[in-house]
């Protein structure tokens, strides 16, 4: 669950968190550095010579002339609550009460969290790059289990994937001389999709304009969730498939194990060499095959721990087929201690598996 992400930061790698922030910011200023595209006749003070401002500062790294032009506080600030929400609203696994406890923490991150991207982008302004030009200020011990844990929520919430496509349109509203929409097309990678992006620009007393918000930030959120329910509801039903088709060769396993040992028993060795065999060949086989079928199906985001889980059952239980096989070679007691610790692990896993499964179907 997400809020274990939350509970155990100095677990998270350190590069890996770095790298999904940085991706993050940059998706979102992706939306503004996009417009810069937009070819226009543009008059002064107008939308459209906002945002050519925007390329402008950016080709000349000119901070003065882009924070002139894009009000970063406003533009990240009422886009954060929205992937927040949608990242919560999102993830089955996690309980109602968790939920609330996550959605009030995500709140006490809030105000680092903005500046930290805020410091980002401005870096980007002024020298190309979201990378500090002296090493030396990037400060690991800044990085704590808190900001790594925003950086996981700014993942979830599929900003990291986005392409710039095209300025489909920029208009001043009819109704509001001083706000204008410029129709900002991106594709989603993860959701295979495009999606407009309406980026928001306000007139200010002075009469400039300014890129101030993202109007339907929430919609481009509620998408995700909407393709990433599809791809969870397409891993549950093919992976049930596999987990079925081969825990029908383990009962039938099971079954043939027993019948061995009604005609045998164990102080023989031909009935020990049967047992062998059949752990061998069929029981440990059939945990190969499963886990390379799992390695073959697409995980959604919603389902990387569930994945993770399996995994780990089909770990064990290949560990565990192996010990057994050898206790009828070695017939030593630690081996066959060793076999069932691990035989009880799997079946601890399992039923934390059920629980995930029947969480994530709701």
């Amino acid at each position: 669950m997400i809020v274990k992400n939350f509970e155990s930061g100095d677990r998270m790698n350190f590069n890996r968190s770095k790298y999904v922030m940085i991706s993050a910011i940059s998706a979102i200023i992706l939306i503004v550095i996009g417009i810069s595209y937009y070819v226009f006749n543009v008059k002064a003070n107008s939308p459209d010579h906002a945002i050519q401002m925007v390329e402008e500062s950016l080709k000349t790294h000119d901070e003065n002339k882009f924070n002139n032009a894009v009000d970063v506080d406003s533009l990240l600030n009422t886009s954060y609550d929205s992937f927040v929400d949608g990242m919560i609203n999102f993830d089955k696994t996690m309980p109602e009460d968790v939920k609330d406890s996550v959605a009030n923490f995500t709140q006490l991150l809030k105000v680092p969290l903005m500046a930290s991207m805020k410091t980002a982008i401005d870096n980007y302004v002024a020298i190309g790059s979201f990378e500090p030009q002296d090493k030396n200020d990037l400060n690991k011990d800044n990085i704590d289990a808190n900001l790594m844990a925003a950086s996981e929520i700014l993942d979830r919430a599929g900003i990291n994937k986005i392409e710039f496509r095209q300025i489909d349109s920029v208009k001043v509203d009819n109704d509001n001389k001083n706000l204008a929409i410029a129709e900002v097309r991106i594709y989603q990678q993860e959701a295979g999709r495009d999606f407009i992006f309406e980026v928001v620009l306000e007139k200010n007393d002075s009469g400039d304009w300014k890129v101030t918000s993202i109007k339907n930030f929430s919609n481009f959120v509620a998408m995700m969730n909407q393709a990433r329910r599809s791809q969870l509801d397409r891993y549950l039903e093919e992976t049930a498939a596999i987990m079925n088709r081969h825990d029908k060769t383990i009962l039938e396993a099971e079954q043939k194990y027993g019948s061995i040992l009604s005609i045998g028993s164990l102080g023989q060795d031909d009935t020990r060499n049967d047992l062998k065999t059949l752990i061998t060949d069929v029981v440990k086989k059939d945990w190969e095959v499963r886990k390379q079928e799992l390695f073959n199906v697409n995980v959604p985001k919603g389902a990387e721990t569930l994945q993770n889980l399996r995994i780990k059952i089909c770990d064990l239980s290949i560990e565990s087929a192996d010990l057994y096989a050898k206790w009828m070679s070695d017939k030593k007691a630690a081996t066959i201690k060793e076999a069932e610790d691990k035989r009880k692990q799997v079946q601890t896993l399992r039923e934390e598996e059920k629980i995930l499964v029947n969480r994530m179907m709701k």
